[in-house]
């Protein structure tokens, strides 16, 4: 890709309404993928225990991803084997804001701004994969097919960005086709739409 991925997103000019983040629509998109939205406290916790867990010290609080789902309607998702989460996918649907602070390097995972994130239905201007994990192969494999589905199949048209912040986490965005986004630090992106006319 090399450095013009600025340029690139530029040419994707913003925020939009997208049919598949709306009330419904997004449930059963998430459910094609076998994912349910969290529905509950104890959802919330093993989410929270699971990242903590796989990922170390250092994320967001459990208020505060259940204050930021709260938010959006729309960004913790769990996979359930046998009535148990064994794993959950976090897509933060972001504002024009939270782009623009990922890409300078403002945007503090552990502490989410309202105005980084679009509620649902509203317009939105890309994805954050803020936080993924699995208690076994299966459940990330799941996971990983999900993620790919969202980035290259419900919104193409939408830029998806993450950050390296484990070498786990790296290997997957390489194996999903991200890019390191310009000169910002750790900082890894995905659009299918500009990308497939770039290359």
């Amino acid at each position: 890709m090399g450095d013009n991925a600025t340029s690139l997103l530029r040419s994707l000019g913003g925020e939009r309404l997208h049919t598949q983040y709306m009330r419904g629509a997004s449930e059963a998109m998430m459910a094609a993928v076998r994912l349910e939205h969290a529905a509950s406290d104890q959802d919330f916790a093993d989410v929270h225990a699971l990242a903590t867990q796989e990922l170390g010290p250092g994320l967001a609080s459990l208020d505060e991803i259940k204050r930021v789902d709260a938010l959006t309607g729309a960004s913790i998702w769990v996979i359930r084997r046998r009535g148990e989460v064994t794993g959950f996918l976090a897509p933060l649907a972001l504002t024009a804001s939270g782009v623009a602070a990922l890409v300078d390097n403002t945007f503090d995972a552990a502490n989410i701004d309202q105005k980084w994130v679009a509620r649902m239905g509203e317009p939105l201007a890309g994805f954050y994969c803020w936080c993924y994990a699995g208690k076994d192969q299966v459940s990330r494999g799941a996971l990983v097919l999900g993620l790919r589905s969202l980035i290259d199949r419900y919104f193409p048209d939408l830029p998806f960005f993450g950050r390296d912040s484990t070498e786990a986490g790296a290997r997957i965005m390489r194996h999903l086709g991200f890019f390191p986004f310009d000169n910002t630090p750790h900082l890894f992106w995905r659009c299918a739409s500009v990308m497939e006319m770039a290359e």
